[in-house]
């Protein structure tokens, strides 16, 4: 397939014209922020329900990513009721991805870091969606062990204007995009599957029943 443009957004986007964004043509997919995490305690985006409602009513294919910033007992478990809660009942064409790049993540060496890693993307994948990576080069290449988590697809930042050896499924190239209808610039990525096909066929496009 011919590689697809896809953007990723937060509450640091601000209200967003999404009849500007679909009519513009720009962009075939976007990345939304479920959650964030201040204080080692994750919150979810308050942007998230209003630009997920956005996409869904004009059929924009939607993924997900959420920050992973708590390394403390317990902090899993908050994360992953928290990220549930906001991901039931809804239906996504692109992935669900880790975000990996806090820098209060190096406490843990990089295999305890991808071992928690792979943790959270097994829990993804039990509730029957497809699990992503997100990170950049330089964390990937000094805090994570990318070895370990080979099972995933890789979405990685990278802005020095070429793309990346690394093996990946989507390369985060630019975080000055301008895309009509959203302020000031934008994180864009290039996505090099399929993934509506990929995740309409294998049947992962909805959270699984409890």
């Amino acid at each position: 397939m011919s590689e697809k443009t896809i953007m990723d957004v937060s509450r640091w986007q601000g209200n967003i014209d999404w009849d500007r964004v679909k009519a513009s043509g720009l962009v075939s997919g976007v990345m939304l922020r479920a959650l964030g995490c201040k204080g080692g305690k994750p919150y979810v985006d308050t942007t998230f329900e209003r630009n997920y409602a956005a996409c869904a009513a004009r059929g924009i294919p939607v993924g997900v990513y959420f920050w992973l910033g708590s390394t403390v007992a317990g902090g899993m478990a908050n994360t992953t009721a928290m990220l549930r809660s906001v991901l039931e009942g809804k239906t996504f064409q692109l992935p669900i991805a880790i975000d990996v790049e806090d820098p209060k993540l190096k406490a843990l060496t990089p295999a305890e870091l991808s071992a928690l890693v792979r943790l959270y993307a097994a829990e993804i994948e039990r509730w029957g969606l497809y699990a992503m990576v997100y990170t950049y080069t330089n964390f990937a290449d000094t805090a994570l062990d990318m070895d370990a988590l080979a099972a995933y697809d890789l979405w990685i930042a990278d802005y020095r204007g070429w793309r990346p050896t690394r093996k990946h499924g989507m390369w985060q190239y630019t975080d000055e995009g301008s895309v009509p209808g959203v302020k000031n610039g934008v994180d864009l990525s290039h996505a090099y599957k399929d993934y509506p096909g990929i995740l309409k066929r294998a049947g992962l496009t909805r959270m699984k029943e409890a």
